[in-house]
């Protein structure tokens, strides 16, 4: 016997009402809006997260005194000795603003700093210093004297850049003094493999070396010179570690600047 349409409806009408109806559809309603919210955060994090492949850039232009005292030096002009005084302030682009301030911690910083600024001043004129036409080739030595000093290479992730790296146990060498490797730290690296004793940077010529030298010179691919100190190297060593100067002199203004 067929079942009356009328008793099928009200049949289906009172089984959605049952408690076990309501709790599915709760379950049902509650897991599409967790499965939202999911996915809501989901797009939010990729949005925010940000690119792998972005590199730190150079920051600034920022500012610091060279030294918290006045300099002042006595120079040779037209066979006369003339006094010269000034406080020279550098202007320098880095990846960290805090990084300058970070040298002072280094005890050769400051005397190393003092004696370029002396030897380029002693050995400037008049016309060096003022220019003929208001073009100071003075700040333009000091400028390139100092930025080794304040911007030495770092090998390795280091706080001061004589420190040994703490992945590799390589160190700059004993003339790190006459690097002419200038690249910045992000966009550099130097392969090592302490058990076949080489060295290279980025795609430049493999060096090897002997056990325990400390003054180890490696060429970039364009020429430039790199001295490590492979004495406390980890012998199991074999990666690729940062390599690179972290700011840049801009420019050097002689504040004060005085000759009489």
């Amino acid at each position: 016997m067929a079942e009356d349409p009328e008793d099928a409806e009200k049949d289906e009408a009172e089984e959605s009402d049952s408690p076990e109806a309501q709790a599915k559809k709760k379950k049902i309603m509650l897991g599409g809006s967790v499965g939202a919210v999911v996915a809501t955060g989901a797009i939010a994090a990729m949005m925010a997260m940000p690119s792998a492949d972005v590199k730190p850039i150079l920051e600034g232009p920022f500012t610091f005194p060279l030294f918290e005292e006045q300099f002042h030096c006595n120079i040779q002009v037209q066979g006369r000795t003339r006094f010269l005084q000034m406080t020279p302030d550098v202007f320098y682009y880095a990846y960290e603003k805090g990084y300058v301030a970070s040298r002072s911690v280094d005890e050769l910083y400051r005397p190393s700093a003092y004696r370029e600024v002396f030897r380029v001043s002693t050995s400037t004129n008049l016309d060096g210093i003022y220019g003929e036409v208001g073009e100071s080739t003075f700040m333009e030595e000091l400028r390139d004297a100092l930025d080794p000093i304040i911007f030495p290479v770092h090998i390795g992730d280091t706080s001061l850049p004589l420190d040994i790296d703490d992945e590799s146990g390589l160190r700059p060498g004993l003339t790190s003094d006459q690097n002419t490797f200038r690249g910045h730290f992000h966009d550099h690296v130097l392969h090592v493999d302490a058990t076949k004793r080489t060295l290279k940077i980025d795609d430049g010529p493999e060096v090897t070396f002997e056990e325990g030298d400390p003054n180890v010179k490696v060429l970039s691919a364009d020429g430039a010179v790199l001295y490590v100190d492979t004495t406390p190297i980890d012998p199991e060593f074999v990666g690729e570690i940062p390599l690179g100067i972290k700011g840049k002199i801009r420019q050097v203004l002689p504040t004060d600047l005085m000759v009489q």
